[in-house]
């Protein structure tokens, strides 16, 4: 309700600005000059587009101070940023992997561009002439994924009639210094260029802590040079050539990032929001635990230890069961005694680290945002692009334009992930890419008679994307950079031989997965994951440093064929009808190539098989001969850990082991493994996706009652191709191709191709004799086969292929465990989105203006669909869920209902229900020139980064506020400008998530937040020559 009456405020501010519209005089000429846009594909104004539009022009841009994606989304109704790309009504990519496509479709000049972030923060995006964001689906004449809308960036024309040049100076806080310039004019009578060049300099944004790297600054540097030629009166070429290198150091590939909270939530149910959790445990880095994840305990044990404190890392955390009201005891876990049940297997980075604890961040509201990078976070990309559009008017009724492109990056980024300098473990990772892409494009502008004119195309498109992926621990006491043992000192294949008790036998080394035969399933192997090397004799990452646990490479091409045809048909002076219809065919070929390190959980038969290995050299620490009931007295993991030489029996119950090093220590040639036996593994898989062709198709009446009014409706049909989620965790199947009843292929899971269909009503108007404009829109969307990341419930593992077991009594022996839960990408089978715009502009007086724009939108899953929420700090499964290898949806409804959560109804995530923005200038004639007052207020509502609306998805709703004062000398020669970006300095959050992937990958709950950027207060001069 509260978001409803905001947006009717805002909406009614509007409202009562259009009510003089009843005495406006029809014959008054216009006043607000109309931008020229490329909508449709031919030029037409804003007001005659029968499309939800906005455009922003080079005055507007620079007058707000826009300068990259995230100011531009204040300034559009009901579209979001995402770590990866936009989203547009609450379409665009729900996770990254490659094999995918993004929702969105981003255009330069007409021309596609795969890469959002690329295109959009090119040179600041100066020298601009113009913006068009569509919203609603453009699939007719668009095509390739637009399903949510089209970012379509236009840049200014080289001048062919005068000579001019500009230099433009931006300096600011965080010795910022950036610089600007442009030349353009007319080489010969045909023959015209346009050069810019931009050279971006800021520091840190973001502080480092402890001396370490800030983060969130920028280096940057683009050249472009235009030329355009008129080969006669009726052809024309524009040739364009960019090349751009950036370099930031110290950031994180998507922004200041940190850690806000950790560990346990014990409150009083129900908990919907981080501030119900008791501090004495929800607590901002916890330095208590060493293992990853709790146990379950009994009252005795509670009665014993107490609860956790300061000091006591033994003791419980009383929980209550939100369903019946029993109280439940977690503790942490005992490491090598207690599975972790959490990958990589690794120790907590923060483990009696003092830098971590006083890595003070607040809250998730506000948080005081610090970067912990070790100096090892590092963003840089190089890029060149070549694009051509050649036209050619044939006849007054005939005409072509060819679009051809050529793009190449390359890309790579550090990252430390776990935002601590602990050396008891340091995860950081690297990503390296190299894509090359080509596109064609031939569009026929005709008109048959006096009422039908239509555009007509053929695409193609040709990408190609080289991939590495490396994830790196650069401590863990070497536990993935020296050679793993497999016994003790006086047993020195103690645990081999007890494995090959039940015929479990293994090779030494199998990650040599670039080696491996297409889709052979990996093979679990002994010795160090890198086999005392460099996988494949590579690194990926940077710094060629040694400690990768995990690797991929992941090659794609991707390929899509279209041709459309989209029409306009005048049925009356008034009345017209709009008719498309596109045909697209879309391929994809993938290789995945993946290796690393692992532990594998052993059975609860190993300390038999372990006693049965025994040959009376074994003794402990202190040279006691170790006895077949002190092995029999313990879980398997710690059996394990006894037979490698990693720890000894203590003869304590609750604590069982004493480890050979200590837990703290940042060497060890034995340490203790935290989930199991420790293998290599490496596989390839490929995938291969053709689609048969997909028809999309557009019908639109366009009502014209006055020249100054258009009222629109339509239906329009768009699809998303499918694909793969390349290197997730369980993103591949296996088949049998022999038919002996056995998997023996991997290939690449796939999900389909998503479709939409979507209604929508609008309003486009221009009164009060020119001065006001206004545009109202409704939509309601219907999706079908909604691409969406999941997590679920997996009852078996393709990573690994381990031979049949059986005891020497003949009976079997199962194998180690590969269930449990997998976060994939599937198809959602429905959903729904509906939705209210508008925008408006009004010119109050000759010297104020003022315009708003607001969206309102009600989106959710609309079919039966079971999701797994296996990370809530508020319900850890360790303490509830009984048996961590058994799916919880089998389970008592009592656990079900905390773990299997039907998302039917619920949200779809990143879609604030309410958006909207207001800003305006005031200016004053002065004798020599003009002073200009500029200041814009946005504010979005709040939305969940994940379908389970936990209290750490949520990104809390926020404002911003940004003001600039500029001078302009009356010829228009100079102007300098002071202005204040986030003037209250509100350090909010655009992304808020639970991710283990991306938050250290810890078991204990950690929440991680993406920062907007402070208060930035700068000054900006331009000076411009003309001959």
């Amino acid at each position: 309700m509260v978001s409803v009456l905001r947006f009717g405020a805002v909406l009614a501010l509007g409202l009562s600005l259009i009510q003089p519209v009843l005495a406006d005089d029809e014959d008054a000429g216009r006043r607000i000059e109309e931008v020229v846009v490329y909508g449709e594909r031919v030029e037409s104004t804003v007001s005659d587009t029968s499309v939800s539009i906005t455009a922003m022009d080079a005055e507007f841009l620079s007058d707000m101070g826009i300068q990259g994606p995230n100011e531009m989304m204040n300034f559009i109704p009901a579209t979001t940023r995402t770590d990866w790309d936009v989203k547009i009504r609450g379409i665009g990519r729900n996770f990254r992997g490659l094999g995918g496509d993004p929702g969105v479709g981003t255009y330069y000049n007409g021309i596609y561009s795969s890469d959002f972030g690329i295109a959009s923060t090119e040179s600041g995006l100066y020298d601009m002439e113009r913006i068009e964001v569509l919203r609603g689906p453009q699939g007719t004449l668009y095509g390739r994924n637009s399903i949510g809308g089209v970012i379509n960036y236009v840049t200014k024309k080289p001048n062919h009639d005068e000579r001019e040049a500009e230099v433009r100076l931006i300096v600011g806080q965080y010795s910022t210094h950036e610089l600007y310039g442009m030349t353009t004019g007319p080489i010969t009578e045909d023959l015209a260029y346009r050069f810019n060049a931009v050279k971006r300099k800021r520091d840190f944004a973001v502080p480092g802590h402890a001396g370490a790297e800030g983060g969130e600054d920028i280096n940057d540097q683009n050249f472009v040079l235009s030329l355009d030629y008129n080969v006669n009166d009726n052809m024309t070429a524009f040739l364009r050539f960019n090349e751009r290198r950036s370099l930031r150091v110290g950031n994180f590939g998507s922004g200041g990032n940190a850690i806000t909270e950790e560990g346990p939530c014990i409150g009083t149910y129900p908990i919907t929001s981080p501030g119900q959790c008791d501090p004495r445990w929800r607590v901002n880095r916890d330095t208590n635990y060493y293992a990853p994840g709790l146990r379950q305990v009994d009252q005795d044990y509670a009665d014993k230890y107490g609860l956790v404190g300061p000091g006591n890392p033994n003791g419980v955390f009383p929980y209550t069961h939100p369903v019946g009201g029993a109280t439940m005891y977690g503790a942490y876990n005992r490491p090598g005694v207690d599975s972790t049940n959490k990958w990589p297997f690794m120790p907590s980075q923060c483990y009696m680290n003092a830098d971590c604890a006083s890595y003070r961040v607040g809250d998730a509201e506000a948080p005081d945002v610090k970067a912990f990078t070790n100096d090892s976070a590092d963003e840089e990309f190089d890029q060149q692009a070549t694009s051509l559009v050649f036209d050619w008017d044939i006849s007054d009724t005939l005409s072509l334009r060819y679009l051809g492109n050529y793009s190449w990056f390359d890309y790579w980024f550090n990252r430390d992930n776990d935002f601590s300098n602990g050396h008891t473990s340091d995860i950081d990772d690297t990503v390296t890419e190299d894509v090359e892409s080509r596109s064609h494009e031939l569009r026929v502008f005709w008109q048959a008679g006096e009422r039908w004119t239509a555009t007509s195309g053929l695409y193609y498109f040709d990408e190609r994307r080289d991939q590495h992926y490396s994830i790196r621990e650069r401590a863990g006491q070497g536990r993935t950079i020296n050679p793993a043992l497999y016994g003790t000192p006086e047993h020195p294949d103690w645990l081999k031989d007890a494995q090959a008790v039940v015929g479990w036998v293994m090779p030494d080394c199998k990650l040599a997965y670039r080696d491996r035969p297409l889709g052979t399933i990996a093979e679990g192997g002994y010795g160090d994951f890198s086999c005392g090397g460099n996988p494949g004799g590579e690194m990926y990452s940077h710094y060629n440093d040694m400690g990768a646990m995990y690797e991929q490479r992941n090659d794609v091409q991707t390929v899509n064929k279209a041709f459309y045809t989209q029409g306009d048909l005048q049925l009356t002076d008034e009345l017209s009808v709009t008719l498309g219809v596109r045909y697209s065919k879309d391929a994809r070929w993938g290789v995945e190539r993946r290796g690393g390190y692992s532990e594998i959980l052993p059975g609860s038969w190993l300390p038999w098989a372990i006693v049965q290995a025994m040959d009376g050299s074994e003794v402990d620490g202190d040279g006691n001969p170790i006895t077949e009931d002190q092995i029999y007295a313990l879980s398997p993991l710690a059996a394990m850990n006894v037979a490698i030489g990693a720890a000894y029996p203590s003869g304590d119950a609750d604590f069982p082991l004493t480890y050979k090093c200590d837990l703290n220590a940042v060497e060890c040639d034995r340490p203790v493994r935290l989930e199991g036996i420790p293998i290599s593994w490496g596989s390839q898989t490929p995938g291969e996706y053709k689609q048969d062709g997909e028809w999309s198709y557009r019908v639109n009446f366009n009502f014209e009652p006055t020249p100054e009014t258009l009222i629109y409706m339509g239906a329009t049909t768009s699809y998303r191709a499918g694909g793969w989620n390349m290197g997730g965790p369980e993103n591949r199947a296996a088949i049998d191709t022999t038919g002996d009843g056995a998997a023996d292929t991997n290939f690449l899971l796939e999900y389909t191709e998503e479709n939409l269909t979507a209604f929508e009503i609008g309003y486009k108007g221009t009164h009060l004799d020119g001065r006001l404009q206004v545009n109202v829109s409704a939509y309601t969307y219907d999706y079908t086969d909604y691409q969406d990341q999941v997590e679920k419930w997996e009852d078996s593992s393709n990573d690994f292929s381990i031979g049949n077991l059986t005891l020497p009594d003949g009976g079997p022996v199962a194998a180690p465990g590969g269930r449990g839960p997998v976060s994939v990408v599937e198809n959602i089978p429905s959903a729904v989105n509906k939705g209210l715009e508008f925008d408006f502009l009004f010119l109050a007086t000759d010297n104020f203006t003022i315009g708003a724009n607001g969206s309102y939108t009600d989106s959710t899953y609309n079919a039966p669909y079971t999701f797994f929420n296996e990370a809530d700090p508020r319900y850890p499964r360790d303490v509830f869920g009984g048996d961590l290898q058994e799916n919880p949806c089998n389970a008592a409804p009592e656990l079900k209902e905390l773990y299997c959560l039907e998302v039917n109804g619920y949200e779809l995530q990143g879609i604030p229900q309410e958006k909207f923005t207001v800003w305006g200038n005031y200016s004053w004639p002065m004798e020599t020139g003009m002073l200009t007052w500029y200041m814009a207020w946005a504010f979005t509502g709040d939305y969940s980064t994940h379908p389970f609306n936990r209290p750490w998805d949520i990104v809390p709703e926020r404002d911003r506020l940004d003001t600039r004062i500029t001078y302009e000398e009356e010829t228009g020669q100079w102007e300098a400008s002071l202005f204040v970006d986030n003037v209250l300095d509100k350090t909010y959050i655009r992304s808020s998530d639970m991710d283990a992937r991306r938050t250290g990958y810890g078991g204990n709950w950690p929440q991680r937040v993406v920062s907007l950027y402070p208060r930035y207060i700068g000054a900006e001069f331009t000076y411009r020559f003309v001959d």
